[in-house]
């Protein structure tokens, strides 16, 4: 690995030593309590209003409140009955509402911060002080309109130096305990946290973010914070920016966290703007094969060339800003970076951006595929294909239309005319959405009984099972499919 310039450890020692000269900027949300008209419930008035798309406080902090209803189409109402990103209480209130197991009362009581209240400057608990209550929407979540976002409103770039933060509530008692849909932590590397993101001007990731714990199950015991804790953000270097989004190991697939989606913020701060060589901006990757990605910056007017790394271990250099990283493992994440470096040996902070490479290798087909025909329905079953990465599920086609796709190694296919015969193929897609060529084969359903002996009765209306043996009307079970034959006209016919 290449060895750190001399030009660029005297830039870090010098500005190290000129942070301490820089004037800090706290986050006041009492100087603007005013702003903010509360209820009885201790919360802002319009919490449920997407007529405010921001908290803004002083002339640098705007978080973000319901921005992604901005320009949707949905109808502005102080009824609404969800929110999510920021909203302002005072109420401190710290009581478990899901001793029932139940998350019900939870809605009624979101305000609450689990330390009991707001803090000062240095972190002090002071009963009835502000503090926020994050909500993570991210069923919403898009880049440039994030739920949790925190804007500089001066349009500079800051160094964030750390936030207060604490457990709400409803995600601490929902960790303890059942909620209703949140399971309580009990198995060892359960853990429930914040990750802090920095925003270059693009409004794109920079820095690496950072992981915030707000509770863990390790060597047998639940590890859970009550009280404000104060996290250190130093290492995301100058930012337009910062959003917020949430982790579990408590999850539902296809529904996202079962612990709830909140948070409390006691307050922040950052450095005022300090001038100094920026850090490659608009990061983006393009995965290019199974082992090469591509990574494109803007331009910094002051890199006479750029570092490049991945997942921290430094690579290559170049003076262009473009770079293609090789002799990366399929289909695999990495963390791509690029600094600047000027003429002088001043270094910036990284850039970041994530990408996987491709996975190109088709699976195999599946293997010993059986079909079984029916009157009116083929039941095909197969060995499993196999592949690189993994197998994700299987297609099935029927006269070169697909049919179905299915995890299952097994498929019936139904709605068939008798004795027709059918081309029936099966494929294997692996999870990158590669697939192996298709195992075809003829398959005939079977023919409608021909030899039908009538049974006398008074209607001349004889019934049979699809296999063609004769029921009475006695025997019949309502709602299935059988023969009829009135004189010499034979249907299919579901009886009741």
């Amino acid at each position: 690995m290449k060895k750190i310039s001399f030009f660029c450890l005297i830039y870090l020692l010098f500005f190290a030593l000129s942070m301490g000269a820089t004037d800090t900027i706290r986050l006041n949300m009492q100087a603007d309590l005013a702003s903010f008209p509360l209820d009885n419930d201790g919360k802002w008035i319009h919490t449920y209003s997407d007529y405010y798309p921001s908290l803004d406080f002083g002339d640098y902090f705007s978080f973000a409140h319901m921005r992604h209803y901005l320009g949707g189409g949905n109808p502005s109402t102080e009824d609404m009955a969800y929110w999510d990103g920021f909203t302002i209480c005072t109420n401190g209130d710290n009581a478990d509402y899901g001793y029932s197991g139940s998350s019900t009362f939870w809605v009624e009581h979101q305000w609450g911060c689990m330390a009991g209240g707001g803090i000062d400057s240095l972190g002090q608990l002071v009963k009835g002080a502000p503090y926020l209550v994050a909500y993570w929407g991210y069923n919403y979540e898009e880049e440039y309109m994030r739920s949790l976002q925190v804007d500089f409103t001066d349009g500079e770039t800051h160094r964030p130096l750390g936030i207060w933060v604490c457990n709400h509530p409803w995600a601490y008692y929902g960790i303890w305990h059942d909620d209703g849909f949140a399971h309580s932590f009990a198995d060892n590397g359960a853990a429930f946290k914040i990750i802090v993101h920095g925003l270059d001007e693009e409004g794109k990731e920079a820095g690496m973010p950072i992981p915030v714990t707000l509770a863990s199950f390790h060597d047998n015991k639940l590890d859970i914070s009550s009280g404000w804790q104060w996290v250190n953000l130093s290492s995301l270097g100058q930012v337009n920016g910062i959003y917020f989004t949430l982790e579990s190991s408590d999850m539902s697939q296809g529904l996202g966290m079962n612990t709830a989606a909140y948070f409390c913020l006691g307050g922040m701060e950052i450095l005022e703007h300090v001038d100094e060589i920026p850090r490659p901006a608009g990061m983006e990757a393009e995965p290019l094969d199974e082992h090469s990605v591509k990574v494109n910056w803007s331009r910094v007017y002051d890199a006479a060339y750029y570092r490049l790394y991945v997942d921290s271990v430094l690579i290559d250099s170049t003076t262009a800003n473009s770079f293609v990283f090789t002799d990366l493992e399929t289909y695999t994440s990495y963390h791509f970076f690029a600094q600047a470096v000027s003429a002088y040996g001043e270094c910036s902070e990284w850039g970041y951006v994530v990408a996987r490479t491709k996975d190109l290798t088709p699976p195999t087909i599946p293997q010993n595929v059986q079909a079984t025909a029916d009157v009116y329905k083929i039941t095909l079953t197969w060995e499993p294909g196999t592949d690189n990465i993994a197998v994700g599920r299987y297609g099935v086609y029927v006269d070169g239309r697909r049919y179905t796709r299915t995890k299952y190694t097994t498929c019936n296919i139904t709605g068939l005319a008798p004795g027709t015969t059918y081309t029936i193929e099966v494929d294997t897609w692996d999870t990158s959405d590669n697939t192996s060529e298709r195992v075809s084969m003829q398959v005939t359903t079977r023919a409608l009984p021909t030899d039908l002996e009538e049974m006398a009765d008074d209607t001349q209306q004889t019934i049979y099972t699809l296999l063609g043996q004769p029921v009475s009307r006695s025997s019949i079970v309502p709602g299935q499919v059988y023969i009829v034959k009135t004189g010499n006209r034979i249907t299919k016919q579901i009886i009741y």
